[in-house]
This record gives C-alpha cells, structure tokens and sequence, in this order.
C-alpha cells in the first residue's frame, strides 16, 4: 500500500505507533532466542521483566526524534535518550537497535515519506549525516539487504492475515522471514558462522512447512526454539527488525484519506 493518500500523522501520533510497535515486539510469544512471555517467571532471566515498562517512556525521545526535522544533532540526541532508557540486559536482545531505528523511522515519516522503503532509505540517510560512530548496529550500518529482508517481512505477515491466521501467527511467519534470510553480524559475533547457518536454514524449515500456523510448521518452530535456547544463540537483529516491520506496518496500514 502507498502511503500517498493517507493522512498526515503528527509527532505523537508516530511516537504512539512506536512505542506499540515495540510493545508488541516484547509481548510477542514464542520468539526463538528472544526473550518473550515465556521468561516473565524466570529469575534468571529478568531482560522480559525489566522492558515490560520501557516502550511508553520512549514516547518522549520518539517524539522528539519526529520533531528534530533537519536537526541531525537533536535527532542524534533523541536516539541516544531512546537507547539510554533500555537497561543493559536488553542490548544484547537487539532492543538498543530496535529503539533507535524506531527514531530514525519516525524521523523519516516525519519528513514526508511515502511509502515504507522510502522511510527505511530516508532512516538509513540520516544515519549516514549523523556519522559511522552512532550507526544501526555497534557502528555498522544497515545494507540494501536489511532493507530487503524488512520488505519481505512486511508482505510476509499482510500476506499470513490476508490468509485469515491470527495475529501472533502473522507476526511470527514475519519474524522467521527475517531470520531465514538475514546474515546477522551479532550471530556471527558470538557464536560464530555455524550458529547463523542453524538459525537461517531451521528458520526456513518452519516456513517451507507452512509457518507458524500449521501443524508441521508449529512443531519445526518449537525444534527451532530448542535449539536456540540449547546453544544460546540469539537472531538480536532479525529481533531488531522485526520492530522495525511492526511500525512500519502501522504507520502504512491506516485509513486511506479522501481524495480532495
């Protein structure tokens, strides 16, 4: 859908879908090597705890992002308030890349964007002026591949509900798309290549079986969940991306305007 005839949206009203966007991202269950619901009781593992309250206080920085218009040092800053709200267990879940791709996005739509790829190319340029040291990931920039896979991730979860599957099924069978194609830096970094090729080859196993909405695809996900939680690896970016694809969905999604 082209962003062409909706309505404009004010900097609230783009840090509202932000802010849901990275809501959902958190509550949405079962994501394998993320933290999800599932690890709400484990005291062990307090990263779902400590983010249940975060995405409404990045409204602010959200918003402030969306009013910094050319204002690359005050978009700069909103980033950095965004990344600075999130304890430091969520870094390494993709959270800190989630939040401040959130703002350049909402930087972006900001500014005009018309249609999703516009706002990733638009997000992705104003990470360039804003200098290497403050990139999308530890430094390093998103590529034209990142932008493909999101494009894919965003027909991946219109095209499970136009299907008629649940909601977390469409979010999920997005979430997997990004994982079967993306070649996460942060998988590579800790565990190594063989840890990427597991994630992406069983992450396509459970699409290729029909998605998280069908019988095969459910018990290939639940493998698939397994053997992340077994060798601790965790797709942080595909994670970070998939928020991206949740927010980018929302803002493309709203009511067509009445062509005057």
């Amino acid at each position: 859908m082209s962003s062409q005839h909706l309505p404009r949206i004010d900097a609230d009203g783009l840090a509202d879908l932000a802010v849901a966007a990275f809501t959902r991202e958190v509550f949405l269950t079962p994501k394998p090597g993320l933290p999800d619901c599932r690890t709400a009781q484990t005291p062990a593992n307090s990263v779902f705890s400590s983010l249940v309250d975060v995405g409404a206080r990045l409204h602010d920085p959200l918003r402030a992002a969306a009013l910094a218009g050319a204002d690359t040092g005050r978009l700069a800053a909103a980033c950095r308030a965004a990344q600075d709200l999130l304890p430091h267990t969520a870094s390494p879940h993709g959270f800190d890349l989630a939040a401040r791709a959130l703002c350049l996005l909402t930087a972006a739509w900001a500014q005009g964007a018309g249609d999703p790829r516009d706002a990733c190319t638009r997000a992705l340029a104003l990470d360039e002026r804003m200098g290497p040291a403050d990139g999308f990931r530890d430094g390093h920039r998103a590529d034209p591949h990142d932008l493909t896979a999101t494009g894919a991730a965003l027909s991946a979860v219109r095209e499970a509900r136009a299907r008629g599957l649940a909601e977390e099924t469409a979010q999920l069978d997005a979430l997997l798309t990004l994982m079967a194609a993306m070649d996460d830096e942060r998988v590579v970094r800790d565990k190594g290549p063989l840890a990427l090729r597991i994630l992406q080859e069983d992450a396509a196993a459970v699409l290729a079986a029909g998605g998280a909405g069908m019988p095969e695809g459910r018990r290939r996900l639940a493998e698939l969940d397994e053997q992340l939680t077994r060798y601790g690896i965790c797709p942080a970016t595909s994670g970070a991306l998939h928020t991206v694809v949740l927010f980018l969905d929302s803002v493309d999604s709203r009511p067509l305007a009445v062509a005057g």
